[in-house]
This record gives C-alpha cells, structure tokens and sequence, in this order.
C-alpha cells in the first residue's frame, strides 16, 4: 500500500506576487467595514440621518441574516445616480482629501453600500420629491444587475414614497465562515436593537421603529415629539429616567459643548451603559469610559457602575474620524485635556445633586436567632445617627391628621341659609371602584321620613352657583360661607320665577352588596392613546418622582397641603392640582368607570335653568340679555343634546342620562370619593356649552376637562340655620367657645377625605405636568429637614 504526501514549498524560491482578483478584494474590504448585521444596519441608519429623515422604520428576519430592510423619508436618490451608488468610493459627501477635516456627515467614503452589496443580495427603492414615480433597482458585487433573468440591468419605475428603503437579503451568503460565526439570530437582533436604541435617544427629533418581519408590535418605537427623556423612559425603564441628571456646558477654549444626561448618585447597575456620540457620531472611548468609571467609584458601591449618555460637540478640524473601518472610533486633539474637562463636569453636577442618598438595607429575618450576648459585647457600636439625618419614608405611619380628626370621610352635612344637603356613603361597606352606589334623593334610609316631612323641613338640593371663572370653579378664600345664596330647583316645588327645588339631601349607600368585578375594557381608540400619550410627554422629570415617592405630612387648609420626599418639605397646592389628576384619571379609566348612582334622578333641563339663574345672577343689571335665547330653550337644547348622546356618555363615562332626560349616574373617579354635588348644575350645563362633538380627540379631551373640574376637590360651604340663636347666647355670655360650628365640621370631613383619598390617588397615578411649575404657588419647597434642625438647635 502506498500513500501521497504533498510536498511543502522550496523555502529557498521567491513566491510569484499575483494581483488579487476584484471580486476577492472587496469581499475582504466588505469584511473588514461589515463585521455582523448590526455594523450593516448602523451604516444604513446614518446614511439616513445624513439624507434629512424624520422617520425611520428597520425591519429584520432572523437576525438580519435572513433579511435587513430600513425606509426612510429622507430626499430619496437621483435615478441617474442609482447605477453607480452601490460601487465603492462613490459619495455625494466629500470631494477633496482636505474635505475630511470639516467632515459633518456619518458618511464619506461611499463604502457602506458597497460594501454590503458584495455580500448580500442588495435592492433599493428610492424616490425624490421631484420625481413622479420611484424606481426600484438590484445589486451584486457593487454592480447593478437584471431584477429578473433576461432583462436588462437598469432602474424600473414602480409605486413609492418619498425617501429610500434598501433591503439587504442573505448577508454573508458568499462568507460561510461569517455566517457560520452569527449562527445566533437572538443575539444578532439584541445587538441591532443596541444600535437602533443609541440613535433613537440621540436624535429627538426622528421616529425610530424596529420590529422583527412578521410582529406587529415593534420593539422599538419612538415619535418625533418626544424628548431625549420620554425616549430613554420609553426605551431603558422609568427606574433610569426618573434618576437622571441633566448635564450641559460649554468650553470655548477647545472648543468643547456637553451635552447629555447622567444618573445620580442613587442609580447603579451591575453592568456599564454608556452613550457616546462624538459630533452626533456613535463612537467607544475606552479612556473616556474609565474616567467616568472612576468619577462615579467615590458614589456608587462597589462593583456596581452608572447610566451615561453623553454627547459632545467639538470642531471637525480637531476630530480625524477616519482611523477604524467601522467608524466606531475617533481621534480628537487634547484628547487628556478634554477626558479631563469632561470628568471635572460631572463630578461637578453629581456634587451640586448630591442631596440626598438612597440605600437599600436588609433586615433580619423572623427566624434567624438573635445572637449570644457575647458576641454582640465583642462587636463595636454601630455610629449614631442623627435625627436630621432619619427621614420617615413608610407611608402607613401615621400623619399629622390622624392626631386631629377622628371622623369617618364617609359622612358629609352641608347646610347653608336656603337649604340642607347630607350626602354619605355608609362606611360599613367597602367601596370599590366597579360597584355602583345609588344617591338617595328622599332621605336617609329609613329615617326619609322623618328628614322630609317632619323636624324642621328644611329646603335643600344639590346645586349651587359658586364663582365662575373661565374652565374652573374656584371661590374667593375671603368670601364668607353667609355671602351667598345657593338654591336647588326641580319641578317638585313651584317657585318665584317658575321653577322648582329638591326638598330633601341625598343618601348615598352601597347598591345591594358585592358586584362581580367586570373584566377591564382595552381601550384601542386613537384619539385616547394620544391624549394619553400626550399626558406622559408633558411630565415634570423632576415633580415626578416626588409625587410618586412622596410621604403625606398634614392639611394645612382646605386647598393647600404638605408632603415630604426624602429630606425636602414641600408645600402643595391640592385644590387646584386635583382637577390635573382627575383628568388623568378620566383618560387612564377611559370605558371602565364604576357609577354613582342616584335612586331619584333629576332632570337636566332643570339643573341647567338653575345655572343659567346662577349666571343671570351674576350679570351687571341681574337681567336675561334679549339677544339671548330664553333660558327655558338653553335648558331645552342641552337636554336634548345630552340625551342625544346618551349612549356615548354611559359607555365612555358612565354618565347615565334616561331617554326622557334625567340624570342618573355620574362616574366613580376615586373608590369612595364623591364630588361638590353643589357644582352638578353647572357642570351639567357646560357639558352642552363648552364641549367640542365634532371632533372625537377634541370632544373627549373637553368632556375629561369639564368631568375634572366637577371632580376637583372643593368643600362644600355650610350656614348655621342657629346663628342667630348663638348670636344672642353670645350676648349674654353663655356662648360654648369649645363647641365647633357645623362649617368646621364640614371643613374637617373634608380634609379627611382628601388626606385619605386624593393624596395616596397623587401617590399612586398622578404624572405632574411640566405647566405646574409655571403656575406659582402650586408646588413650593418650604423647608429641608436638616435645615430645620438647625433652626431647632440654635431656639
């Protein structure tokens, strides 16, 4: 048996040098620029952005292995250009050597395309604005070929929008060692979502979606209004948004702009997140990544690091993009100077946010033994801490109210000079948020009766005017609770001017018992998914989290409150900031309200004459306009408006109205919350007056508006019907000082409802807008505790 060996190569002779074929050198130059799917996708995006996008959608299958297809809107390509774009050093972006030290653009070479087009089965459909159709055209090898066999190899016109989408099918189909390397598709597409990620948070002013060929929810999507937060919230979590540091200054000496945003001091994670862009570039500094690392060391635990995005501005002449085939580095002059600059303004920012600190702590568990004695005497003493530096942070201790007021928030008496309200809910029911509770409009109980017909037989109802101003109902803090008359009409009672008045208060109590909770209706309108959107766009960064995280301190008076959040005290103006939550409430609840129901409706038509009198009231001579209709046909047109669209309100609302014109329901915002019935008449009347019904976003942005001014907390004003008894026992001295007035009662209930009910709502869905701190007075800090202890040190 004899065996073949192959003989090795004479050392001794010179090897022939041979030209390489072309195929071969840019199937090696494509290698080098395309090392997987995600540096394909990241060349694409950026010719893109350098086209002038505002929206780019990437679509991937298997990784992007399968397929990589990105759309944009950007100007599109020239169809004379179409049949050299895919040739290597072929770019719209550079014309001399001397070009690249003012480069601007993510692209100069022309080797992107090229590239890819030596590796994948490339097809490109583009259209300018100038151009009456698109043209669609095939790539191999850098050259444009026949779509089919055959035909010939130019562009083909075809339908199409404005801007470009290129498709790269079976990438590395001519690299079977590639593409053997990548057989991870998962791990392919994590990367793709990195890079798609780092552009959409950089650039806030284009919409970014990726999804996987087949989805139809994207994993990645952002708009063109949203802010670099909304899309970092959006994309990284609200855990990281809500501890970030804004971060902006400039150096005129390099020069060098910053801008970006960092975690805080009580961020960490186990892993490195940095963003870096360099001219809006997405680059990796391994110097500057280290120096931040050691900025953060003196802050954060150990072994555990921050979230960094940063974005520096520097001069093109300063900065030699063209050191690395992928572009993913740069080099820039002073490079140790401005590595320097850049950790002296973080650390500066950490310092000045460096406030508080949060830590996590574990206690002991219930059944581990407490030690031996002589262990613990073998141990030092834990240091002490000071009490300014202890801040109570569980919000089950008790409050400030809970030392003063010991009434149920379920009971509320109202009494002014023409009537008597009582509305309760009893509090041995639980109230939740999809049961329905009726309004007795003839007494309480069984004792009806007796409220009615006999006792004082007082007249009373569920309306009132208070002072009207343009979209809210506030009242004059000075105005005294006997300066105004309130009346409630119906057509029980026949009265001056025509009209009539509910003669009893009202009973609210649980329907029945328990109702089976209703699975919660998925809202898919578009109109209420933008509002919502619109409501998280608008967001404080700031008053955010410290709602969220706030501790409920006490009442100060019936619209203002105090709340804590870590060592800041805050002095919040509830009143008017419960109309914004309520209004959240009604877009979040949207379709799934629960119903207050009244068990003797009332008529619309009469609740509205009663505003309409209201408002005559507050006219300069106290008479109609004649240019007016009569109020009797503006009551009419709103009823029947109202019933019109009776079905929409209950659906959407649960705003219960009967076909003959009656109301009788209103939502349930807040489990056990009812509002200032006193504002129904009113509210009822802007419901046909001040809402939008020819548009469907605008129509339930305005009944949500109107709905959060009737539900915005506002107490309802109480007369004692025997001041003029206690007026005359003051006189001769036997006057009880200590007793309290049925106003201060009134006063305390409400208090206790909005301490037990609207500020754990504030705690638990409420996302502040930005326009609260344009609005002064609505949320102040008052105190910091340290600051007081120092005060109390020095008394």
């Amino acid at each position: 048996m004899s065996t073949s060996t192959q003989q090795p190569p004479d050392s001794t002779i010179a090897p022939t040098i041979k030209r390489l074929d072309e195929a071969v050198v840019n199937r090696i130059a494509a290698g080098e620029i395309i090392h997987r799917p995600a540096n394909a996708l990241k060349e694409l995006i950026e010719n893109s952005l350098d086209a002038g996008s505002t929206s780019i959608q990437v679509s991937i299958k298997d990784g992007g292995l399968k397929l990589l297809q990105i759309q944009d809107n950007g100007h599109g390509i020239r169809v004379g250009d179409l049949a050299i774009v895919c040739e290597r050093f072929t770019t719209s972006k550079l014309r001399t050597f001397d070009d690249l030290s003012t480069m601007s653009t993510y692209g100069f070479r022309g080797e992107a395309l090229a590239s890819v087009s030596h590796i994948a089965h490339v097809t490109i459909t583009t259209k300018t604005k100038d151009s009456n159709c698109a043209y669609k055209a095939s790539y191999s090898d850098g050259a444009i070929i026949p779509s089919k066999p055959g035909g010939a190899a130019e562009p083909k016109p075809c339908a199409g929008n404005n801007g470009t989408q290129i498709s790269a099918e079976d990438l590395f189909y001519n690299v079977p060692t590639r593409r053997k390397a990548l057989k991870n598709a998962t791990e392919e597409y994590n990367r793709i979502l990195d890079v798609v990620n780092r552009y959409a948070i950089h650039n806030e002013g284009v919409s970014f979606t990726c999804r996987k060929v087949g989805s139809n929810t994207p994993d990645v999507h952002t708009t063109t209004s949203a802010t670099v937060v909304d899309n970092i919230r959006h994309i990284y979590g609200s855990a990281v948004a809500n501890e970030l540091l804004s971060l902006e200054k400039s150096y005129p000496v390099y020069p060098l702009k910053i801008k970006g945003w960092i975690s805080n001091a009580n961020y960490s994670v186990k892993k490195f997140v940095m963003l870096l862009f360099i001219n809006h570039r997405s680059v990796e500094s391994p110097a500057i990544r280290k120096a931040i690392e050691a900025v953060y060391t003196t802050y954060l635990p150990k072994n555990t690091h921050p979230w960094v995005y940063l974005s520096l501005e520097m001069d093109p002449r300063n900065v030699d993009v063209n050191v690395h085939p992928t572009k993913r580095e740069v080099h820039f002059m002073n490079e140790e100077e401005v590595i320097a600059t850049i950790c002296e303004a973080i650390q500066d920012r950490l310092g000045d946010a460096n406030v508080s600190r949060n830590f996590l702590t574990q206690t002991l568990l219930p059944q581990v033994s407490a030690k031996s004695s002589a262990e613990d005497g073998s141990k030092k003493p834990a240091p002490k801490v000071y009490e300014y530096n202890q801040v109570r942070t569980d919000s089950r201790a008790q409050t400030l109210d809970s030392f003063l007021v010991s009434a149920s928030p379920y009971s509320i008496s109202t009494l002014s000079s023409h009537k008597r309200v009582k509305v309760g809910v009893d509090p041995s029911e639980d109230i939740d948020g999809d049961q329905e509770m009726d309004v007795d409009s003839e007494g309480e109980h069984s004792d009806r009766n007796d409220f009615v017909g006999g006792g004082e037989n007082v007249e009373g109802g569920t309306s009132g005017s208070l002072l009207k101003k343009i979209g809210q109902f506030k009242r004059d803090p000075l105005m005294k609770s006997g300066s105004e008359s309130i009346e409630t009409q119906s057509p029980g009672r026949s009265s001056s001017n025509g009209s009539g008045s509910l003669r009893t208060g009202s009973q609210m109590r649980l329907s029945g018992g328990l109702r089976a909770k209703a699975p919660r209706v998925e809202v898919k309108l578009t109109s209420v998914i933008h509002l919502r959107d619109e409501v998280k766009k608008q967001g404080h960064p700031i008053l955010t989290p410290i709602f969220a995280n706030h501790t409920f301190v006490g009442i100060l008076d019936n619209q203002r409150g105090l709340i804590q959040n870590e060592l800041a005290l805050y002095l919040v103006n509830y009143e008017a900031i419960s109309e914004e939550l309520f209004y959240q409430i009604c877009l979040r609840d949207f379709s799934n309200f629960g119903f207050i129901r009244l068990s003797n409706p009332v008529s619309i038509k009469d609740m509205v004459r009663m505003a309409l009198d209201d408002e005559q009231e507050l006219m300069e001579k106290d008479e109609w306009p004649e240019e007016l209709k009569p109020k009797d046909e503006i009551a009419q047109t709103v009823a029947n408006t109202l019933v019109a669209r009776k079905e929409m309100l209950k659906e959407y609302f649960s705003i219960c109205i009967t076909d003959d014109g009656k109301l009788s329901a209103i939502p349930m915002m807040v489990r056990g919350y009812v509002p200032n019935l006193e504002k129904l008449s009113d509210f009822l009347w802007r419901l046909g007056s001040e809402i939008d019904w020819t548009s469907e976003k605008a129509c339930f942005q305005t009944l949500a508006r109107e709905l959060a001014i009737f539900y915005s907390t506002q107490p309802e004003r109480v007369e004692d019907p025997l001041e003029d008894e206690k007026s005359q026992d003051e006189s001769s001295g036997e006057a009880d000082h200590d007793k309290k007035t049925p106003q201060e009662v009134q006063d305390a209930h409400f208090q206790h409802m909005v301490s037990s009910l609207i500020f754990p709502a504030f705690k638990k869905h409420f996302i502040p807008p930005k326009t609260l701190i344009e609005k002064s007075g609505m949320v102040v800090q008052v105190a910091q505790v340290k600051d007081l202890y120092k005060v109390f040190e020095r008394c």
